[in-house]
């Protein structure tokens, strides 16, 4: 404590000189010295005692538990006042007294010493009568007093108390802080305190911040709303009920049931920070109790169990409210993002909130844009593959629902994990895919990969080109249009991948002029307003006009304006005058086969 004064000898040698004066002046009367102890005797030649009396500038006390002798270096008390004599026995004014504290207790009262403040009439401040805490200003800072004139220090209620039980700090009526017993001014502003958590079970430091009239920042209505903000220099804290600045992931309801929703927490910065992240972007652990990353450790809740439970750091997005976004695709400075959507807290999605990276297969409402279920948030080539081949669950109910399909949100979850629009290449695991990912409207259809014909060049399924294996040279593909529309743009197209294998079976034959056996399916048949075939290479080009086009297998396909009409195990489909070679030709007479 930097108090200016802690005892202060005033007497001056020409206030003894004074009593020596009077001393010689008065003999038996007013002042004399005995044994080296002062007395004052008044006229009847009494000594007088419990009394003040002056001399030169200086006051002395006449003491009645010393047989009236001069009071030296000690407390004073006369009537309800208090005051304090030096070495000297002068009355000392406009300073700090510094008593030792020998009631001192560790628990209740750790102070070494008690300070008290003697004013300009030698009185010590001391606490007033009224049931309110009155601050005094000295020297600049603000100090307060009980009513026996110790200086109050520590945490102080607004009645006055100083707080002696190690939890009464949380009370809400304790409302001020005095810092230690050897310092005792009123804080105001940020001040990291050491308390006794009954939560935690441990001695924590936490931070608070106190008004400039002294009075901590608490959350006032902890029946409605589990924490308060506050705005302080532009940015936004919390504080709890005992008035702990919160930190980290905080829950913003008493409700615990409803922790399982983004929309309950809010994210703080780390416990020597504390501003709360509002319409940013943050990367940290899901909220968890085992994690030492919540305000809390008695939430015993999470929106993002999985998440949580693996601690995976995940990019999350706060908005101006600071509340985490999920369940969205949301435009953020010009780009677009994908953010997982809420589960239950035993199933569903577990990941709530978490920016999306990478090829995601999702459900996504096309009216909204909300994104009602990710499927895949991590898909592979080998997903790629079974999707593409209508295999496995997630491709049974992508083909069932046109609401579902891929989206890409880049490679780099780190550095980018913004959507990604357009014709666009994706790696996985090495393999090279070409991707068109539609890039006009807004948040309810950007982004969502494409399926059916682009521009009669390529043939797309959720936004993966359709490609032929090396080792196969072609790919049949069956498109379903969307009543008469194949387009890409147009929802409800589908495309499937056909085996080629599957168009061997049940084969009629001829023979040609070779004398050879020649198998055939005559896919033209196949063709109607409603199903269409096409023949794709390993670029995934749309083949315009094949003769006798060799596979992998051996056998060879026959295309005209891009409709695949004719396959066979032999080029030599002559066989005199009634020619399948003559005939196929033909077959794209109907109406149907021109597109």
């Amino acid at each position: 404590m930097r108090k200016q004064t802690k005892v202060v000898a005033v007497a001056s040698a020409a206030a003894l000189l004074a009593i020596g004066a009077s001393m010689t002046s008065f003999a038996a009367t007013g002042w004399v010295e005995e044994d080296g102890t002062w007395y004052f005797y008044d006229n009847d030649g009494n000594r007088v005692e419990d009394t003040w009396k002056k001399s030169g500038d200086n006051w002395y006390w006449l003491d009645s538990e010393e047989g009236g002798a001069m009071a030296i270096d000690k407390l004073v008390d006369d009537d309800d006042d208090t005051y304090y004599v030096d070495s000297n026995g002068v009355m000392v004014r406009n300073t700090w007294v510094r008593i030792v504290n020998e009631d001192q207790d560790e628990d209740d009262d750790p102070a070494e010493y008690h300070y008290y403040y003697m004013q300009s009439n030698g009185k010590a401040y001391k606490a007033p009568d009224s049931a309110d805490i009155r601050f005094r200003t000295i020297d600049g800072k603000r100090y307060a007093f009980d009513d026996d004139g110790i200086m109050l220090y520590g945490w102080v209620s607004a009645d006055g108390e100083r707080e002696t039980d190690e939890d009464g700090w949380a009370e809400s009526d304790t409302l001020y802080y005095l810092g230690s017993w050897d310092d005792g001014a009123m804080k105001t502003g940020w001040q990291k305190i050491t308390v006794h958590d009954d939560i935690e079970e441990d001695d924590m430091d936490y931070w608070f911040n106190f008004r400039s009239n002294g009075k901590k920042r608490f959350n006032e209505d902890s029946a409605e709303k589990a924490i308060d903000e506050v705005r302080i220099n532009g940015r936004r804290y919390g504080f709890d009920e005992r008035g702990v600045m919160t930190y980290e992931w905080t829950a913003a309801t008493n409700n615990t049931a409803s922790l399982a929703s983004t929309s309950n927490w809010r994210y703080f910065n780390n416990v020597d920070d504390g501003a709360r992240v509002t319409k940013g972007w943050f990367r940290v652990i899901a909220p968890d109790e085992d994690n030492d990353n919540t305000f809390r450790s008695n939430y015993n809740a999470t929106f993002a169990a999985d998440d949580a439970d693996d601690e995976n750091e995940r990019w999350y997005y706060a908005d101006g409210d600071g509340q985490v976004i999920s369940g969205q695709i949301e435009k953020i400075k010009g780009r677009y993002y994908g953010f997982r959507p809420e589960g239950t807290a035993t199933g569903g999605d577990r990941k709530a909130g978490a920016m999306l990276s990478g090829l995601v297969l999702m459900k996504v409402d096309p009216a909204t844009g909300v994104i009602l279920e990710v499927l895949d948030d991590d898909v592979d080539a080998d997903d790629l593959d079974d999707l593409l081949d209508d295999t496995g669950t997630n491709a049974a109910r992508a083909l069932a629902d046109p609401t579902i399909s891929l989206y890409y949100f880049g490679s780099d979850e780190l550095g980018d994990g913004s959507m990604k629009t357009g014709a666009t290449t994706v790696t996985l695991d090495g393999d090279t895919y070409n991707f068109f990912f539609r890039r006009t409207g807004g948040i309810e259809s950007r982004g969502k990969g494409l399926t059916g014909v682009d521009d009669n060049k390529y043939i797309y399924k959720y936004g993966c080109r359709i490609k032929a294996d090396s080792d196969d040279k072609y790919q049949v593909v069956r498109v379903t249009p969307n009543g008469t529309a194949v387009d890409i743009h147009e929802d409800g197209v589908k495309v499937e991948k056909v085996d080629s294998r599957t168009l061997k079976t049940n084969l009629p034959t001829f023979v040609n002029d070779d004398g050879e056996t020649v198998s055939y399916k005559d896919i033209s048949v196949l063709h109607n307003a409603n199903l269409r075939y096409y023949l794709v290479n390993t670029s995934g080009n749309i083949q315009k006009s094949k003769v006798a086009a060799n596979d992998g297998d051996d056998w060879y396909f026959y295309v005209r304006d891009r409709a695949l009409l004719l396959y066979t195990n032999n080029k030599n489909l002559d066989r005199g005058s009634t020619s399948v070679r003559e005939n196929w030709e033909s077959w794209c007479t109907t109406g149907v086969l021109e597109y």
